[in-house]
């Protein structure tokens, strides 16, 4: 048996660690997914901010540099100053330096061939600008040096147009990469939306299968228990009638001695009937000791039957402190319920307005914890005031054996007085000189069987009380049992909420 108790205390601390496990493993899913998707949006955000950006950045820097080019080109054409020259020379390095640049941070092959046909563009038009230039270094009439700008105009608007097209592009792949992340954003929410959702399904399974285990291994302890008091209930009733016979016996006993000490007083008073009278002495003596030897018996049966109800009530408190385990099981589970409801509440707010139905589903789930929680506060109190009745029972049962004990004690003393005043009677018929003698003794003797016999009537009567007792909390328990049967069926039918039922 305390195999068998054992292995069902290890099936159900198993389950709840297994339930436990269970949770912690798709948190940890869900927080492995949420972050893989967090850094992914983290990273193409870092990518347009840092990357992209600047790529827009550098394309618009130079075509900063070429109007200013330009700009310095038409000084120097039409005022002829040396300083607009250098400044053009100076602009011409620049755009060099920020084209290779920007061929070094393109990562497209659109962009990159972009690049290349703007460097093609752009040495060809300062090569063809060199004819201006030294027309109006050699002072050439103003005419002529418009005329040579204007021959190479076209290649000056193929670059500008190319250098648009680039611009243009790199905003585009920008727009585009902006529009990437943005998706990417969304999906990791709808990840993690639905990771919560998993979450709480799983987690909302789990604990109801380990519920309705736990409650089935509840409601066998109850029945166990429900069993129990029904075998106290006999035993009771046993004891009851038992105890109903001892006090008959007793006042059998008690008026039989009573009957025996007159007849001793008669025996003094009258010499010539010593014999007649010590012969009924003597048939009563053994009508006496019969019906001592009865009671006797009788309460070694007593006896034997309050050790059958103290081992009953032994085993009935030791399923009472089973079913306080089991209890203290539930509780820890609703509370591990109720923290696992909250942390899915926080998380869902967490999520946006997406996940308002799901932290409304671990509100419910968190108040459906708090009532499974009060519910093993209610059963814990009953299986404290259940062990209360058994160990009062058991006590007053003990003290009922002991009164036994002693009745049978006496009741053995009574034994041995009638097998003396059988004695007595027999040595009164063969001598009638110790006749006088003899009575006396036999009168001392009945008197105090008379005491013994009142001493053992008083100790049925208690003992019969005590029956009477034992029935009254073997009643009790078994109407406990049955209200600790329907609390538990009750909080198995509350333990899910109706939707997810």
């Amino acid at each position: 048996m305390p195999r068998a108790r054992g292995q069902r205390q290890w099936t159900v601390t198993a389950s709840v660690f297994t339930a436990l496990a269970v949770v912690l493993s798709l948190t940890l899913v869900m927080a492995v997914l949420a972050l893989n998707g967090l850094q992914r949006v983290v990273d193409r955000k870092d990518r347009v901010i840092d990357h992209d950006a600047a790529l827009v950045l550098e394309a618009r820097t130079l075509m900063d540099i070429r109007d200013a080019r330009a700009a310095a080109n038409r000084g120097y054409l039409f005022s002829g100053q040396t300083k607009y020259l250098g400044e053009q020379y100076k602009w011409d390095e620049a755009f060099n330096k920020q084209l290779t640049a920007l061929r070094q941070t393109v990562d497209t092959d659109r962009g990159r061939d972009l690049v290349d046909q703007i460097t093609r563009l752009q040495a060809s038009f300062i090569e063809l600008d060199k004819g201006p230039v030294q027309l109006k270094e050699a002072h050439a009439p103003p005419a002529e040096v418009v005329a040579a700008w204007e021959e190479i105009d076209d290649q000056r608007v193929t670059t500008t147009a190319a250098m648009d097209s680039l611009f243009a592009y790199l905003q585009g792949l920008v727009r585009e990469r902006e529009q990437a992340a943005t998706r990417t954003a969304h999906d990791g929410v709808r990840l993690i939306v639905a990771s919560f959702v998993v979450i709480l399904i799983g987690s909302t399974l789990v604990a109801s299968m380990v519920v309705r285990q736990v409650r089935g291994r509840v409601m066998t302890a109850v029945r166990s228990v429900q069993q129990s008091s029904t075998d106290l209930q006999l035993s009771a009733r046993q004891q009851a009638e038992g105890a109903s016979q001892q006090a008959s016996s007793a006042a059998e006993i008690s008026t039989t001695v009573k009957e025996m000490l007159a007849e001793s007083r008669l025996i003094a008073e009258g010499a010539q009937d010593v014999v007649a009278a010590a012969g009924q002495t003597a048939e009563a003596g053994r009508h006496g000791r019969d019906v001592v030897l009865a009671t006797q018996s009788s309460m070694e049966r007593i006896r034997a039957h309050s050790g059958s109800v103290d081992q009953h009530m032994e085993d009935l408190s030791r399923r009472a402190r089973q079913i306080t385990g089991v209890v203290e099981i539930v509780s820890e589970l609703a509370e591990l319920t109720n923290i696992v409801a909250i942390n899915a509440s926080i998380e869902a707010a967490g999520a946006g307005g997406e996940a308002s139905r799901f932290a409304a589903l671990a509100d419910e789930i968190r108040a459906l914890a708090d009532r499974v929680g009060g519910s093993t506060r209610e059963i814990g109190e009953m299986v404290a005031s259940v062990a209360t009745a058994v160990d009062d029972t058991r006590r007053v049962s003990r003290d009922a054996s002991d009164v036994i004990g002693e009745g049978a004690a006496q009741v053995g003393q009574a034994v041995e007085s009638f097998e003396e005043i059988v004695s007595l009677v027999a040595n009164t018929m063969e001598s009638a000189r110790q006749i006088q003698q003899s009575t006396s003794q036999q009168s001392v003797a009945v008197e105090q069987t008379d005491l013994a016999i009142s001493a053992m009537a008083e100790a049925t009567r208690a003992h019969q009380a005590t029956a009477g007792d034992t029935q009254t909390t073997a009643d009790q328990l078994a109407s406990l049992s049955h209200v600790l049967g329907t609390l538990v069926q009750s909080a198995g039918r509350d333990t899910l909420p109706a939707e997810v039922r």
